[in-house]
């Protein structure tokens, strides 16, 4: 029997950073950089499930590429997790003991 492997360690040992979405509703109307971002980093709004198609497939790529040259794949990857976990509702713990 092999032995279980390891996870791989990141190489600067960085932790993970936060999430830097805001998924409260807009009461005013107006809608934060944080609120779009949580938009276009969430699949869940291209009719995946359940969920009402609120944006075309090609806009969220083409939003969450743009997204990702902006912010990096690294924190865009970690926002969309969030949201995910946020909208389905489940909770996992995190490596980094949150």
């Amino acid at each position: 029997m092999s032995p279980t492997p390891k996870a791989p360690k990141r190489p600067d040992k960085a932790p993970l950073p936060k999430p830097n979405v805001d998924l409260s509703p807009s009461g005013d109307g107006d809608v934060t950089p944080e609120q779009v971002r949580a938009l276009f980093c969430n699949p869940l709004f291209t009719g995946i499930a359940h969920f009402p198609k609120v944006v075309d497939d090609e806009t969220w790529v083409r939003a969450a590429m743009q997204a990702i040259r902006e912010h990096g794949a690294e924190q865009w990857l970690v926002n969309m997790l969030y949201v995910l976990r946020e909208f389905l509702d489940t909770s996992a713990p995190t490596s980094n003991g949150e």
